[in-house]
């Protein structure tokens, strides 16, 4: 325990001693309940678990339904800002458990709060069905509450849950629905505001673009969120990256290398330097200028490299709270000597470090290949491929485009000739030429128009491959599910 934690402990435990001791009726230990409450609206850190968890004692004993549930989500909360995230959630559970909901006064405000709490710490550990479960919760509340504009915010936050599930119709109809709920009740801005972000970039994504111009109008102009320049508030910058999707989508390539430069200028967090490294290396694929192409794919590799790491650090902080939670309890359950005691903690910490590393080795090694598989599938040469397959009238690769591709995934992949050449079965020409175009995740009728022969065929050599090349029975699908799994043995 910190010197800074004793303190407040000890502070805590003094004055609720004093309030219980000068107050038979425990004004002054609701006059303290009610001080809390106010540091917790008043966006202030509690840190004192220990008064906390007095006052949760007191009003277990002296308190009705409402204090009881008042008590334990002061507890929960101070258990968040302490960093004690299954704690926090625990108490929240507590906290809903002491409603009673058959009661004309039952506080539904605090209770919607609990629930919306809990769904925050759902999100940071990426349990999206439980954390669309206590969204739901959260709004049934407020409209019990008749707290119109928070079950309406409630509402429109599940649509982050199905960005999560990508499942875009579900998000298009959340944020659309919660705008016209808002505009129902006169709050444009806040309509607008919901019209903003993930349904814009799902509107680009699945060509809509007329409506996805109209949310970007509605978002800039009543939102309250731009000044007279454009500019947006800080914290909101990624939607410049937006923007620039559009403008990219749109085939306005300057328009979208402003919009993706200005989100990397005033774009302070890692998220918004990431989009706009990745815009503008979009930018520059279709400018088709090299250098600022492998600029910007490097700088966006890194940042996400940067990312990636930052993310895992947290995740083990939460693997760590939550191993710390359940050793404690496990410890105030036992009557062991102090050597034992010790003993059995370094074990588990050894069994729990060997977990967490196992897990994120494995981790590490999935970004690795995925970084891999988007480095060949978007390869100049790669491109190159699917255009011509695509063209009219139709065009086949020169002997100097064979040679590009097979030099792109023998370079990523040094291996890869060998493994699909085995000494007692070389592959023919055609059987290799589909093993690289399959690698690099050229569909099947693409490949047949580049080798000048019908879909059939190369579906037949596929099937081959896969008992020629991996020793399988099975179909031609199998076969691209077999050698997408080959990469660099050097970093997987």
């Amino acid at each position: 325990m910190t010197k800074k934690r004793f303190s407040y402990t000890l502070l805590g435990l003094c004055a609720l001693g004093l309030m219980l001791g000068c107050s038979g009726d425990g004004a002054q230990v609701r006059q303290q309940l009610e001080a809390l409450e106010q540091q917790n609206v008043n966006g202030e850190k509690l840190l004192n678990d220990s008064l906390a968890e007095s006052l949760v004692s007191y009003f277990d004993k002296h308190g009705d339904a409402n204090e009881r549930m008042r008590a334990k989500f002061i507890l929960a909360r101070t258990y968040y800002c302490l960093g004690e995230l299954p704690r926090a959630l625990e108490a929240n559970f507590e906290a809903a458990d002491c409603a009673d909901t058959t009661q004309a006064d039952c506080n539904y405000k605090l209770l919607s709060l609990i629930h919306g709490q809990c769904a925050m710490i759902f999100n940071t550990q990426l349990q999206p069905r439980s954390e669309l479960k206590e969204l739901r919760l959260a709004e049934h509340y407020a409209w019990k509450d008749k707290d119109t504009v928070m079950a309406i915010k409630r509402y429109g936050q599940q649509s982050g849950v199905y960005e999560i599930l990508k499942m875009p119709d579900s998000i298009i109809f959340i944020k659309e629905d919660a705008a016209r709920r808002y505009r129902e009740i006169g709050r444009n801005d806040r309509a607008a505001r919901t019209l903003g972000g993930s349904i814009i970039r799902t509107l680009i994504n699945r060509g809509d673009l007329a409506k996805a111009k109209a949310y970007c109008q509605i978002y800039e102009q009543e939102s309250g969120l731009f000044d007279a320049d454009k500019n947006i508030t800080k914290g909101f910058e990624i939607y410049y990256y937006i923007k620039g999707e559009y403008y990219l989508a749109t085939h306005q390539v300057d328009s979208a290398e402003y919009w993706f430069r200005k989100e990397l200028r005033d774009g302070k967090d890692i998220r918004d330097q990431i989009a706009g490294s990745k815009g503008l290396q979009e930018v520059f694929e279709q400018k088709k200028i090299s250098d600022s192409i492998a600029k910007y794919a490097t700088l966006a590799y890194e940042l996400n490299d940067s990312a990636y790491s930052l993310s895992e650090m947290d995740n083990i902080q939460k693997y760590q709270a939550s191993y710390n939670y359940n050793h404690q309890r496990f410890l105030a359950m036992q009557k062991e000597s102090e050597a034992k005691i010790a003993w059995l903690t370094a074990i588990i910490v050894i069994l729990i470090t060997g977990i967490l590393l196992g897990y994120f080795f494995k981790r590490y090694r999935l970004f690795k290949h995925a970084a891999l598989d988007y480095r060949l599938k978007n390869a100049e040469i790669t491109k190159r491929f699917r255009a011509m397959a695509k063209s009219e009238p139709l065009q086949y690769p020169t002997n100097d485009d064979w040679k590009q591709l097979r030099s792109l995934v023998e370079r990523e992949i040094p291996a890869f000739h060998s493994i699909m050449n085995a000494d007692d079965t070389p592959l023919t020409e055609m059987e290799y030429d589909i093993c690289l175009m399959s690698r690099v995740h050229i569909l099947p009728n693409e490949m047949a128009k580049l080798k000048k022969c019908v879909p059939s065929y190369v579906s037949n050599i596929r099937k081959s491959l896969l008992k020629k090349v991996f020793g399988k029975e099975g179909n031609a699908d199998e076969f691209d599910d077999e050698i997408s799994k080959i990469g660099d043995s050097r970093i997987l």
